[in-house]
């Protein structure tokens, strides 16, 4: 038994905090970006790093090879899919950059993505179109969204006779809508159809959730989000038929050996994220176990969902009974709130300097939370409004989106 899995039983809410690192003094409300490493985790990788340092050779290749190996076969059994097309990437835009990249794929096709999907995909699908000759096309999803039917209607009437690919996400990342997965999937199986399904937030939020992308070409999620692994630590799966052409996104020496012989060994690297992935997924039996803590997580954002825009007095963008949500929700922030600064329409600022280098501007609301209330917390541009995305975790309680409802409306009050 892990050291995760045999320590004390921990409780729900602020007070399981004391599992991690988390600044007491700052209401944590984005757990759905990067995720949180928890105490007992951080412990045992600098073991396992001071272990790998007696003989790197040892730690690195010779015994490491093979234990990832096991551990990718218990994340397969927590993920829902094939153990021997298992294996693990670095983050989910690994993933898909693998997954994209090897579709075979033929000049003039249509790769086919969603407009609420996760920009650095786009630009991956942008780039593999430009080198490979297709075309791109983005499917505007409805928002707000009343149920399933209207979500399986849109892709009924968007998908066209060149589009072979669609790229879907299995939770939306800035809407954090949960897609109908399996129906969108049978249906591009009637059009001739393949898809790529972008399961970043699935793990630790949906029980099984590769399962939902069984007869898709491969599906990859996170496992730094919910299941709290340490980040560097993400799964792949492909389907059977596509197994001997999927490549990882590092060549190394094992081209064409077989899928997991590749994907085990993408070069010198630091195995440790990958080898306490078990590990990480252990820590919710002191909950009580992973189907305990997504009742709670679910239940618990659901809730904040509905209150949230009761206090706000704007319209949910989803069903307020939860049926589309996992453990996120977006909420439109009140008119008051609202901009008109010519920035509305983009979900994140992506500035670059006359330099080349990155600029990370806060949006001004999000600085003022941040800044002024303790509150870390996405506040995210989404078709001329701005929108805030709420996360929820075993340490979170009904109290943490109080205190969000309470800065909004001393945010608004103050003019």
């Amino acid at each position: 038994m892990s050291q995760a899995s045999s320590d004390t039983e921990l409780q729900f809410g602020r007070r399981a905090l004391a599992a991690w690192h988390l600044d007491p003094e700052i209401t944590f409300l984005n757990h759905g970006s990067f995720g949180a490493v928890p105490r007992s985790l951080l412990a045992a990788a600098e073991r396992h790093r001071e272990r790998i340092e007696r003989n790197p050779v040892a730690g690195v290749w010779r015994d490491a090879i093979p234990a990832i190996r096991r551990n990718a076969e218990a994340v397969a059994d927590f993920l829902g899919s094939p153990p021997d097309r298992t294996a693990f990437v670095s983050n989910a835009t690994a993933g898909l950059n693998a997954l994209i990249n090897s579709v075979p794929l033929e000049s003039g096709d249509e790769i086919l993505h969603i407009d609420q999907g996760y920009q650095a995909v786009w630009q991956t699908i942008l780039l593999a179109a430009r080198r490979r000759g297709l075309d791109t096309r983005r499917l505007e999803m409805p928002w707000p969204i009343r149920d399933e039917s209207e979500i399986l209607e849109v892709f009924a009437t968007g998908i066209e006779p060149r589009t072979k690919l669609l790229v879907l996400d299995q939770i939306t990342s800035p809407t954090a809508i949960r897609l109908p997965v399996e129906g969108i999937i049978e249906l591009c199986e009637e059009r001739g159809v393949e898809v790529v399904v972008d399961g970043a937030h699935g793990p630790g939020t949906l029980e099984r959730p590769a399962a939902e992308a069984a007869n898709a070409v491969g599906w990859t999620g996170n496992l730094h989000k919910w299941p709290c692994a340490l980040r560097g630590t993400a799964a792949i799966t492909v389907r059977d038929d596509l197994a001997g052409v999927l490549r990882a996104p590092v060549t190394s020496h094992f081209l064409d050996t077989s899928f997991s012989a590749e994907f085990d060994w993408q070069g010198t690297f630091d195995p440790t994220p990958w080898l306490l992935a078990a590990e990480a997924i252990a820590l919710m039996d002191r909950f009580g176990g992973w189907a305990q803590a997504r009742e709670y997580n679910h239940r618990l954002v659901t809730d904040a969902h509905r209150m949230l825009c009761e206090a706000f007095r704007v319209d949910p963008m989803s069903p307020l009974d939860g049926t589309l949500l996992g453990s996120m929700a977006t909420v439109p922030l009140p008119d008051a709130l609202q901009s008109n600064d010519g920035d509305a329409d983009r979900l994140i600022n992506r500035d670059v300097d006359d330099r080349g280098r990155i600029q990370i501007p806060l949006d001004p609301i999000q600085r003022i939370l941040l800044e002024e209330h303790r509150i870390e917390v996405p506040v995210l541009r989404y078709r001329g409004r701005r929108h805030v995305r709420v996360s929820a975790h075993v340490y979170n309680e009904p109290q943490d989106y109080e205190r969000l409802a309470e800065a909004i409306d001393a945010i608004q009050r103050r003019g």
